[in-house]
């Protein structure tokens, strides 16, 4: 008996655009697709923490930062969704879906952590002091300008927060 292999990719005569949001691949199970709105903040260091503040403050301004349904984010993204997320219980929103308190609570600290070093005191004190990792020194420096005791189990139940990360130790 001679089986081919079938390829899972479509041969390309098969591509085409339809109407659907999303291709279903025949060997991926098919979920239902959750109804709502996410937001996805990327990575990119401290660059992408301000490009995301930017971000978060134009939906918070036109009310859809109210409306969402999960954030995932990566990196440097997931600095400012966690600073979000830590804060979202205390985020009032008036009828036009806007947290009036939004700067002070959101913005406000992620601009005062821009204006530190943190990577460089990391990895300086990180290589030259015994007993601690430049990881160590980081999630300090992270603690004290803006988590502090904050944990996952702090954070709200909606919207969902997907934090991905990576850990090198």
């Amino acid at each position: 008996m001679n089986a081919e292999k079938q390829s899972p990719l479509p041969a390309p005569n098969e591509l085409h655009a339809t109407d659907q949001p999303v291709r279903h691949i025949s060997n991926e199970t098919a979920k239902k697709l959750e109804e709502g709105t996410a937001l996805c903040l990327s990575g990119g260091g401290y660059r992408a923490m301000l490009f995301h503040i930017g971000v978060l403050w134009r939906l918070n301004e036109v009310g859809i930062l109210a409306k969402l349904n999960r954030v995932s984010s990566v990196s440097g993204g997931s600095i400012t969704a966690g600073v979000l997320a830590m804060n979202w219980q205390h985020l009032t929103f008036n009828q036009n879906g806007v947290a009036e308190m939004f700067v002070p609570q959101v913005v406000d600290p992620l601009r005062a952590m821009a204006r530190e070093s943190i990577d460089l005191t990391s990895v300086l004190a990180g290589i030259g002091l015994p007993f601690t990792s430049i990881s160590d020194r980081a999630i300090k420096a992270y603690r004290k300008h803006l988590f502090a005791k904050t944990t996952l189990q702090d954070l709200p139940d909606e919207p969902t927060f997907v934090i991905n990360a990576t850990n090198l130790e």
